[in-house]
Order: C-alpha cells, then structure tokens, then sequence
C-alpha cells in the first residue's frame, strides 16, 4: 500500500483535507513520537489497513532513530501483537 506523508501522519486519500484512513502522531522531544490516532474509514476496514498504517510508522521511526510511544488502543494493540516492534519501542 502507498501512503501518503502529511504533517505528523502518514494517510491514504486524495490529499490531508480527503482522508479514507490515517495514523497520526506528535513528537515528543527529539526522539520520541506519540502514535496518538489510528482511523480507518468504514469502506476501507478489514483490509489490514490500520495494521499497515502501524508498521508505516514503525518503519519511519527506525529510518529516523526515533522511539514510539503508543498511546491509541489499536497501536497499543499492534505493538502488543508485533513483538518484531519492540526496537521502536519507547520505555
């Protein structure tokens, strides 16, 4: 899937106004992100999208040496479900 690169998110849709699924995150210092928001439209939900939304973000943190903190249910879920992720992850 090819997401798209907004501000402090990563998105599927037309442009940031037209989103049909987004994972949204907040940096917290320099190295530290706060995945915070994970939406996936109703058209769009069990096809694995917010799953690859997640590991969207995961991907960018280890490009970036940045450290996740999840604090939305569904990345909390994922991060819970991808032991793979525990080098992004902030302790």
């Amino acid at each position: 899937m090819d997401f798209k690169e907004g501000t402090n998110k990563f998105y599927l849709g037309d442009d940031e106004d037209h989103i049909k699924a987004v994972v949204s995150y907040v940096n917290s210092g320099e190295n530290i992100i706060i995945l915070d928001h994970t939406f996936v439209s109703q058209e769009l939900r069990g096809q694995n999208i917010g799953e690859q939304l997640v590991k969207r973000v995961v991907d960018f943190a280890r490009e970036n040496n940045k450290k996740i903190v999840p604090t939305c249910w569904f990345a909390e879920k994922e991060f819970s479900a991808h032991k793979e992720y525990k080098d992004v992850l902030h302790k």
